[in-house]
């Protein structure tokens, strides 16, 4: 019986080549990882004339050379690899090369090969191998054509050289500078100090050394450091220290998947933090910079190189992955965000880091292989390990920035109240020296005379200069505040405009579906329209009706006359808040009790505060009843109270829900601008409420968990028994 071998068409090396290595630079790159695996501590890389057709590109390395078995059975054979069975180099490197088609990539980039490599086992021969890609593809079949292989006398220190002649297409721009990045950081600079050198021509790129090109002298300009841990048992841990190293947070396995869940901590059955089973152990590192230079002088009274610290971010700014010690393509390119940080930041941006902002490594030690690179080299499979990686530096990232919000809250807060207390002495000493002033005009008829009265002018125009003050330092401590409230202005007035447009198509919709109710009525069977028609015409009816409440709500809430200053009964306004609400509250299966019983007690304020204030502690709790683990049963309840404190009549609003409660999240922190529990959310509802009802020199508290078993939101403010201005007084009538 006659025996017969698979044969392989040239064609296939261009589809194992060219096509499944899209880039050049990764064909490179591999012949770079090849000689690192080759146990070399240097590697050098010329381009000769390769942005032109026909240039020419050589790879050299002082490794360990190869025999002519290993060019035969391992170097010339494309898919093998010597990983599987030896994971480690002679020196004790992890090796990094997979499969081999990165490297035919690059051999292929040129129409003639040439390698040249001396083993450090035959030290007494040296061989070279000659390969004609014209040859080869014109043959029937690969194994048609016979490579020649020479052994001449020695004549080169031991390692490989590989020349690739005659470029079928120079290389561009783009591929140079992809290249330059991915072996300027293929092994640092956020690693220990490397045993692998990278040098190439310096009439090409200006420097010869090109691990030494890139330091981490700038990360001292950073203002945060976050670091991590991911054990090989799965547990995880995270710090964040200031510029001067000053541990400001730390944070537990379950804080981190707290952060990564928005608030909801994951556990397992057995109510524990659930542990990353599949993931290698791995480092985090994250530098984040402040590039504002005023801060800067703020920060540290040092003025920081800023064009510098931006350059080099725009060189090695992102999240970069290593593995076995070496970077792995794409993760941290300018055009992969693998960890999303953009997008978040895009979201809510304030204390978020971005690419451009930033920059850090996750190192993995992953001796059993967990991961598994793709056979395109564009990283790895979206494999459970490397999601959980990825989940981990997310969670971190994720916590450092709540962690960063929460400080610059309690700053905030701190310096509102030190303000207000500052401009309250500053007007009382004003007050002080104006009527000691007036006293003494008083005495002396009108005139002023002697050291007394010049004593006195002076002191006038000293405390009114130390209120200006005051009040300008007030005034820039607000200006962040103000941007933010502008935004949200500009969305309320866009939602309006959309409201006032969707009106129109919405009664028009639910009128049409009328009418077909109708007539489909008069023409066929009610009992078949009620079978076949009834359940999606009331589907159009009631999406309607949602796009009614939708554009109703917020050009109610944008009444002009809600935003004059007047005496403000809450309970009226939680009864025309809750019939707002009703229908989206009905479609949501959502119950609302109320027990209103603010003993006709008034808040002097705006009808639009209370609204906002009641709205959006609505919303919060509608927001906690519709997640995944909200309760089966939705239910509300709003209640009001009058009481006294310090012989003055204060009311109070509750507001108690089903939901989960507050949970993974301390009962200050809910108050803090961008912290949410859900995905797309601003995290600025109840920073609103808390806000406003400081305004009104009122407080505001939170219960995790009140008598329906959800949370309970708390607001108190100082109340008037006076009666509201009859209607059409208008505001300077009302102040007079």
């Amino acid at each position: 019986m006659a025996r017969h071998h698979l044969r392989f068409a040239p064609k296939i090396l261009t589809r194992l080549g060219e096509e499944l290595v899209p880039h050049p630079d990764m064909g490179i790159m591999e012949l770079v990882r090849n000689a690192y695996d080759a146990d070399a501590t240097e590697c050098s890389i010329e381009l000769v004339d390769s942005a032109r057709t026909g240039g020419s590109i050589i790879v050299s390395d002082n490794g360990h050379g190869m025999t002519d078995a290993e060019l035969t059975s391992d170097f010339l054979l494309i898919g093998s690899s010597r990983k599987p069975s030896s994971p480690f180099t002679r020196s004790g490197r992890r090796r990094v090369g997979e499969k081999g088609l990165g490297r035919l990539a690059a051999l292929r980039l040129g129409r003639r090969v040439k390698v040249t490599t001396r083993s450090a086992a035959t030290p007494g021969v040296q061989y070279t191998l000659g390969i004609d890609w014209d040859e080869l593809d014109s043959a029937h079949a690969v194994e048609d054509v016979a490579l020649e292989l020479r052994d001449v006398p020695p004549h080169a220190r031991v390692g490989t050289r590989i020349e690739i002649h005659d470029l079928r297409q120079g290389l561009s721009v783009a591929d140079v500078e992809r290249l330059t990045r991915s072996l300027t950081l293929l092994t640092g600079p956020f690693q220990t100090e490397s045993t692998f050198k990278i040098l190439w021509n310096q009439t090409a790129f200006g420097y010869e050394d090109l691990t030494s090109a890139v330091t981490d002298a700038h990360l001292q300009w950073a203002e945060f450091h976050l670091s991590g841990r991911l054990a090989a048992d799965g547990s995880q841990s995270a710090e964040l220290r200031d510029h001067q190293g000053n541990l400001i947070g730390t944070a537990t396995a379950s804080d981190l998947r707290s952060a990564a869940a928005g608030g909801r901590r994951q556990t397992t059955a057995t109510g524990g933090p659930r542990l990353f089973t599949s993931a290698p152990a791995a480092k985090f590192d994250l530098w984040m910079f402040n590039l504002n230079p005023r801060h800067s002088v703020a920060l540290r009274d040092s003025i920081q190189p800023t064009p510098e610290i931006k350059n080099w971010l725009a060189d090695v700014g992102g999240v970069h992955l290593y593995h076995h010690g070496l970077r792995v393509q794409p993760y941290g390119d300018p055009d992969d965000d693998w960890l999303s940080i953009n997008v978040r930041r895009a979201v809510l941006s304030e204390f978020r880091p971005y690419t451009n902002n930033s920059v850090g490594a996750l190192i993995v030690n992953d001796p059993e292989d967990r991961l598994q690179p793709k056979t395109d080299r564009s990283g790895f499979v979206q494999n459970a390990a490397f999601g959980e990686l990825r989940e981990f530096a997310r969670s971190a990232i994720e916590w450092a920035s709540q962690r960063r919000r929460q400080i610059r809250e309690a700053e905030r807060q701190e310096q509102r109240k030190r303000a207000k207390e500052q401009t309250a002495d500053a007007e009382a000493d004003f007050t002080e020296a104006k009527k000691a002033l007036e006293e003494q005009l008083s005495n002396n008829q009108g005139r002023l005379d002697g050291n007394f009265d010049r004593a006195s002018v002076q002191r006038i125009l000293t405390t009114s200069q130390l209120l200006a003050d005051q009040r300008l330092r007030e005034i820039k401590d607000l200006q962040s505040e103000l941007l933010l409230y502008r935004a949200l202005a500009t969305v309320g007035t866009s939602t309006s405009v959309f409201a006032h447009e969707a009106q129109q198509p919405a009664d028009r919709i639910l009128q049409e579906a009328r009418t077909v109710d109708r007539r489909v009525r008069r023409d066929i069977d009610p009992a078949t329209v009620d079978d076949r028609y009834k359940p999606s015409l009331s589907a159009i009816m009631d999406g309607a009706r949602t796009l009614q409440i939708f554009a109703k709500l917020p050009l109610e809430l944008l009444v002009r006359r809600k935003r004059d200053l007047t005496y403000v009964d809450i309970d009226e306004v939680c009864l025309t808040t809750l019939r707002l609400f009703h229908n989206f509250l009905s479609d949501r299966c959502i119950h609302v009790t109320h027990d209103l019983d603010g003993q006709n007690l008034r808040v002097r304020t705006y009808e639009a505060a209370i609204e906002s204030i009641v709205s959006n502690l609505l919303v919060n709790s509608i927001h906690a009843l519709t997640r995944t683990d909200g309760g089966l049963e939705r239910r509300i309840h709003l209640a009001t109270r009058s009481f006294v404190d310090k012989d003055a009549p204060w009311i109070r609003l509750t507001v108690d829900d089903s939901g989960p409660g507050i949970r993974d999240a301390s009962t200050e922190e809910i108050w803090v601008p961008g912290f949410t529990t859900r995905d797309g959310g601003t995290g600025l509802g109840l920073t609103i409420v808390r806000d406003t009802v400081g305004d009104m020199s009122g407080r505001q508290k939170a219960l995790r968990n009140g008598p329906l078993g959800g949370a309970r939101l708390l607001v108190e403010l100082p109340a008037s028994t006076t009666s509201a201005p009859p209607a059409g007084t208008t505001t300077d009538e009302r102040e007079e």
